[in-house]
């Protein structure tokens, strides 16, 4: 009944009742929002376990921080802004560290050739490959591919060179397309 409610009532009335910490708005805004969300963590997170606490969170810090919002955008490229700040954040600091990782020079070659032809492959195919991946390259492969950022703005948020975010990038669709046997 109440994701019914939640339809009904516009996001301009959501935010404007989250803002006054309305539970049930608070409430209405999660159970409108968290699929879309969650679609987001499990993009930057390994495992389904860490995606449900990072999604938790994140609701935290949208409910904490909603008084910002000024409507220049949907709410929900504002949420997904969060949520990716977020997860990135946890990274930073020392959860979820980039694991060492050496790339396999055999792969090298495979970068300069013409990226194959897009074929039918299950999302969950691919998220199963995005998740085998070393963070370093997934999470440029997402910001760029998925959150269509420039190679600048990745460069900053991660505080790397434009050059290192340029080459995970080929590096990540290299070991992405191996591991989805597209070679």
């Amino acid at each position: 009944m109440s994701n019914l409610k939640s339809k009904l009532i516009s996001d301009e009335e959501l935010i404007r009742r989250c803002k006054e910490s309305d539970q049930s708005a608070q409430k209405m805004l999660f159970e409108k929002y968290a699929n879309r969300m969650m679609a987001v963590c499990m993009r930057y997170c390994k495992n389904q376990d860490d995606a449900k606490d990072l999604l938790q969170d994140g609701f935290y810090k949208v409910y904490v921080n909603i008084s910002k919002f000024k409507g220049d955008s949907r709410i929900d490229t504002w949420m997904t802004r969060v949520f990716i700040n977020l997860a990135l954040n946890k990274q930073r600091h020392g959860r979820n560290k980039y694991s060492h990782f050496e790339f396999d020079p055999a792969l090298e070659t495979a970068a300069a050739e013409e990226p194959p032809a897009p074929e039918n492959i299950e999302p969950e195919k691919v998220l199963e490959a995005l998740n085998q991946l070393p963070e370093i390259y997934k999470i440029v492969l997402n910001l760029y591919a998925i959150e269509n950022m420039s190679h600048k703005d990745i460069a900053k948020k991660l505080g790397i060179s434009v050059g290192s975010s340029k080459s995970r990038l080929s590096r990540g669709r290299v070991m992405l397309n191996t591991l989805l046997n597209r070679k």
